[in-house]
Formats: C-alpha cells, sequence, structure tokens
C-alpha cells in the first residue's frame, strides 16, 4: 500500500497516475470538499498540458486565461512588457477535484500508524510526515480574489532588494491579487489600496530542502521538499513532475533504498539548479554586490521565467537583478 498524504496538486496527481499504473494506493487529506485553497493558479498552460494527458484529462477544460503579455516592474526598472509564452491560470481546484474522482480517499490526516509500503508527503509548506527541516525559508503571502485590477494583463512588481513582489493575475471574472514578503507589513502596504474580496493568505516555502527529501518510510513531493521557483514562486508544474518521477521511479524498484535513492538523483537532475537561484535571490536580499560571476545563475533564472510562460530577456531588466 502507498499512503499519500495531501491531496494538493502533487497528491492529487500521484495518487492518480499511481492508479493507473496499478499501484495500490490511498490518499487522505482533511480539507473539507469545498475548501479554497489559496494559489496564485498560474503556470505554463502550454506544459501543464502534458501531465494533464497523462492523467487522463484535457487541460482544455481548466484553462481560464492565456497570457498575451505579461509586464514586469520593481524599482530599479519598468515597467517592461514581455510576450506571454504559454503563461496563464486555470481551475485548479475542479482541476484536483477530478483527478481524485472515483479513487480511494479519506477525508482525514494521515496517521504514522497506517500500514504501507511507503507514505508520500505531499502536505506542502506544513511538511506534515516528512516534519521540520533545518534552515527552512518561508515567505508570507496574501492573496484577495478582485474584480477589478490596474492592469489587464499578468503584472508583477518586485519589491526592493528581492525581498518578495506584487502581483496581479487575470482570472474567470476577475483578478487574483496579491503579494509576497518576508515579513507581512511589506505584503498589507503593497495590497493597502486593492478593491476589497475575499481574502486568503498563507506562507510559501521559497528554499530547495533536497537534504530532507526523504526520512524512513516517507517520501516529499512538491513544496513538501521545496520544489517551488525561488524567482517566481511557481510551484506547480513542479509538484506534478516530482509526483512523475516517483510514479516512474516505482515502476522501475520495488527495494525502497532505490526508490529513495534514485528519486533524490532525479529531483536533483531535474531542479538542482533551485539552490543556485535561492542563493541568488539570498544575495539581492542581504545587499551583496554582484558581478559577472553571477551571470550563469541569472541565465538560470531566465530559464525558470521561461518555463513559467514568458518570453523574458535578462537584458531589459539587468540592473535588477545584476
Amino acid at each position: 500500500m502507498i499512503n499519500v498524504a495531501g491531496l494538493g496538486v502533487a497528491g492529487s496527481y500521484l495518487l492518480r497516475r499511481l492508479n493507473q499504473e496499478g499501484f495500490d494506493s490511498m490518499g487522505f487529506d482533511p480539507k473539507r470538499p469545498d475548501y479554497y485553497i489559496p494559489c496564485g493558479y498560474a503556470t505554463n498552460l502550454d506544459r501543464i498540458k502534458i501531465f494533464a494527458s497523462r492523467a487522463g484529462l484535457d487541460m482544455e477544460e481548466y484553462s481560464t486565461v492565456r497570457s498575451s503579455s505579461v509586464t514586469f516592474s520593481g524599482n530599479e526598472f519598468g515597467p517592461v512588457e514581455f510576450a506571454g509564452r504559454g503563461i496563464g491560470t486555470f481551475d485548479k481546484n475542479r482541476f484536483e477535484r477530478d483527478l481524485v474522482a472515483g479513487l480511494h480517499t479519506k477525508m482525514a490526516a494521515f496517521r504514522q500508524a497506517e500500514d504501507g509500503f511507503v507514505t508520500v508527503d505531499a502536505t506542502g509548506v506544513s511538511r506534515q510526515i516528512l516534519g521540520k527541516a533545518e534552515d527552512d525559508h518561508l515567505m508570507y503571502a496574501r492573496e484577495i480574489i478582485s474584480k477589478k485590477a490596474d492592469h489587464k494583463d499578468f503584472y508583477f512588481h518586485f519589491f526592493k532588494k528581492g525581498t518578495g513582489y506584487y502581483w496581479e493575475f487575470p482570472i474567470a471574472g476577475g483578478y487574483h491579487i496579491g503579494a509576497g514578503s518576508l515579513t507581512l507589513d511589506v505584503v498589507d502596504e503593497a495590497l493597502r489600496s486593492v478593491q476589497r474580496g475575499f481574502t486568503v493568505g498563507r506562507k510559501i516555502r521559497m528554499k530547495p530542502l533536497f537534504k530532507d527529501m526523504v526520512r524512513g518510510k516517507v517520501i516529499g513531493v512538491g513544496e513538501s521538499i521545496g520544489l517551488v521557483s525561488p524567482i517566481t514562486g511557481e510551484g506547480i508544474l513542479p509538484a506534478l513532475e516530482s509526483a512523475e518521477i516517483l510514479v516512474q521511479i516505482m515502476k522501475r524498484h520495488d527495494d525502497l533504498d532505490m526508490i529513495k535513492m534514485d528519486y533524490r538523483k532525479q529531483v536533483m537532475k531535474a531542479y538542482g539548479y533551485y539552490e543556485q537561484l535561492y542563493d541568488l535571490v539570498s544575495a539581492i536580499q542581504n545587499g551583496e554586490t554582484l558581478g559577472f560571476s553571477a551571470l550563469r545563475t541569472s541565465l538560470q533564472a531566465r530559464r525558470d521565467l521561461i518555463g513559467f510562460g514568458i518570453d523574458f530577456s535578462i537584458r531589459k531588466v539587468i540592473r535588477h537583478f545584476i
């Protein structure tokens, strides 16, 4: 038995793929069915449709808005406009519900006493099963669902010294407007003039936890192991990819130690560069002077933004990042 703790995007996708591949699995999540999950719901719609297709779903049924342009601004630059290359928003809540429809799930928190070959921690920022990690790094975020915004398409405003950003993402019938930063004061100030609506908040993990991916019979996926871009804060695609990596490895190995070793190797191969991105953001936050030595990491940051679905050029905003 494979137990999946947490049925967000990583856990829901993982449970469906395990079922498709013939694994005996059970999903656990204490959230009520109508619980609103705090998230910008933005991702690269061209890339996520690959995962949706593997799960037997048509991504076009969940996509709500596809961006044609993305605007960046900050204290040292802007506004600068880039073309959208896949970035958009989708109905993440319905997507997750459909992923687990008809599967074995319990509306309850997972208990360690449950029997099973392995437990997958897909509980996100809480790391309920893996437990607290040393030297974790979390940011505060709040989001407002509003009927109007100052910008009609995707908009990012980066705070001074890389401490976070303010965003406006168009969704069906309105906008997700939010801010994430190291302190709540910065978040509250950024959202002060926003027309009030339904408001939610959460913490976001911004540091990869590759040293804490596994523990005993527990393997982490998605945000529970820090698979959130330190540049964009996007964690949907990394969550899905980590779940798919785990499924493929479980198809190859029966031995748990082999599964854990291979999983760590494949996650690092795909997302090891997140450690360099985190170091770059930390250096900016600490006021360190960056020069040409940071160029390689800056190119990795560009890669990450392009992967998010933005036709990004570092040349246009280099003073902010270097």
